[in-house]
């Protein structure tokens, strides 16, 4: 469980909705992506972010003194937003073991108090490989999360 400060909330959205991404992403591969087709959409979507937000209300709330650490508890975000949220939808148990294997990955506790998180690219042999990250110091301008989205390339490397 992560302590609560400004970067934890930022963090946890960027990283649901690069989640969420990932989810529709598959659907171009086909049968590769998933072993049944599904219909995710911003209804997932939003429903994900709107337990995170009363998710984190309610940790603030609850909280009766500043000077109290708040824990954010990532496995109950990632039971919700995997297994019950998205996995409400998934029938096939390859397909629910796929997307628990993101939400690992993904939601985990070393992602909310660092400043640069790194999802995919740091182990490769490749130096000039893309790094697929949390953006470095974005703040709360949403331009900078805009920006790191933008050098994305359009195109994945097999």
């Amino acid at each position: 469980m992560e302590k609560v400060d400004n970067s934890n909330w930022k963090n946890l959205i960027f990283t649901t909705c690069y989640l969420h991404s990932i989810v529709i992403e598959r659907r171009k591969f086909g049968s590769l992506g998933w072993c049944v087709p599904y219909e995710f959409n911003n209804s997932d979507l939003e429903a994900s972010l709107m337990f995170v937000e009363k998710y984190l209300n309610n940790l603030v709330a609850t909280t009766p003194q500043q000077t109290q650490v708040q824990q954010i508890n990532t496995t109950v975000l990632k039971y919700m937003v995997c297994e019950v949220l998205y996995g409400g939808r998934i029938t096939d148990d390859l397909d629910r073991e796929l997307f628990a294997t993101y939400g690992e990955e993904y939601i985990k506790d070393g992602m909310l108090n660092v400043n640069e998180y790194v999802f995919y690219g740091n182990d490769s042999k490749d130096k000039n490989a893309f790094k697929y990250k949390i953006p470095a110091n974005p703040g709360l301008e949403i331009a900078k999360y805009h920006e790191y989205i933008g050098t994305i390339p359009p195109v994945d490397s097999p």
